[in-house]
């Protein structure tokens, strides 16, 4: 994973320093959320309470949306 973000004042799921292939174009400013890229992919994670909405696009024009608990995260990640 390439990381373009300072990790410390990032909110964090399980997972999120090991993802392969992802590269993670998260901003210290925006404290809920996370964003990640690979290919033509983007999925933007935003953390709630004790859950995260994940959005994934895919680049064609089709857009996923999920409600994970953090410990999901990383999983449904890599799975894409």
């Amino acid at each position: 994973m390439t990381i373009t973000a300072d990790l410390t004042t990032l909110p964090s799921f399980p997972g999120d320093r090991s993802l392969a292939g992802w590269d993670d174009r998260s901003e210290a400013a925006l404290l809920d959320i996370r964003v990640f890229t690979r290919d033509a992919h983007t999925v933007t994670l935003i953390r709630r309470a004790s859950l995260w909405d994940l959005i994934h696009s895919d680049g064609l024009g089709g857009v996923e949306f999920a409600m994970l608990h953090p410990e999901e995260v990383a999983p449904a990640l890599s799975a894409l």
